[in-house]
């Protein structure tokens, strides 16, 4: 059963180069038979394949504004949002992706995450998916499974993805229909963060044949990268951590730096 689903890589003009090997590894791991269209978001560059259709947003102010001009022009209910530099290492099944637009629908979910990070604060019986609680940190995510028109509306001109990952699970702390799949819909390498190449990333390339444009950026250093893997380390050790203990805690800290 075909659902009102569009698949849309999300980029912008100075990733550019990153589009054909993204997309020498989505089509490698996606079936061509699927139903569901892809798009593909950029900035004023087009990018030439029968398989993808581009929308503009204009001139790049910031990442919030681009995105929204983005979403307007997608004629459907439910996005599948993905990263450029987020290559898909894994099969994506299809129909997991028919089922959680399936499920969307009959739950009137907001938002599903494409892998259980963080981890939900209950599975649902006979599902392969978790809720996440009023209030829970991090329930927001860029990349995965958006109602099109709740996401038009979470948006806030000025904000970067990271702002409004955390910003935007602040502006929906109140709201119900935040969920995680169990298993992750596919297997991904990071490719750049802070305007750098991680070296995993290259390797992983050089390996499969896939063919980079290593002049456009310099490769991350050493130093940037540490910090970068202890900055990760202390994330997941944090999310490993019950929220709401988290919550209380700093709840207790914050009232004694106050009477202080």
């Amino acid at each position: 059963m075909q659902h009102d689903l569009g698949i849309l890589v999300l980029s912008c003009d100075k990733f550019a180069d990153l589009w054909k090997p993204f997309f020498t590894l989505f089509w490698q791991n996606y079936e061509n038979n699927s139903p569901y269209p892809v798009y593909l978001g950029s900035n004023t560059v087009g990018y030439e394949e029968t398989k993808i259709k581009t929308i503009y947003s204009g001139e790049d102010r910031d990442w919030s504004t681009s995105c929204r001009t983005i979403l307007q022009q997608i004629p459907h209910k439910y996005i599948l949002l993905l990263l450029e530099d987020f290559f898909i290492t894994s099969k994506i099944d299809s129909v997991k992706i028919t089922q959680s637009v399936q499920f969307m629908q009959e739950n009137n979910a907001k938002h599903i995450h494409f892998r259980p990070t963080p981890k939900p604060d209950k599975w649902l019986p006979n599902q392969e998916i978790g809720f996440y609680e009023k209030r829970a940190p991090y329930r927001v995510n860029v990349a995965g499974f958006w109602d099109r028109e709740y996401l038009l509306n979470l948006l806030i001109d000025g904000e970067s993805p990271w702002n409004f990952e955390i910003q935007g699970s602040y502006r929906t702390a109140y709201d119900e229909g935040f969920y995680c799949l169990n298993v992750p819909l596919f297997s991904h390498v990071h490719v750049v963060e802070k305007g750098c190449w991680f070296p995993e990333a290259i390797a992983y390339c050089n390996e499969h044949n896939i063919v980079l444009e290593l002049d456009k950026r310099p490769v991350l250093s050493n130093l940037t990268r540490l910090k970068s893997k202890l900055q990760m380390y202390y994330f997941n050790l944090m999310i490993k951590v019950p929220w709401k203990f988290r919550v209380k805690c700093m709840d207790i800290l914050r009232k004694l730096l106050i009477s202080y």
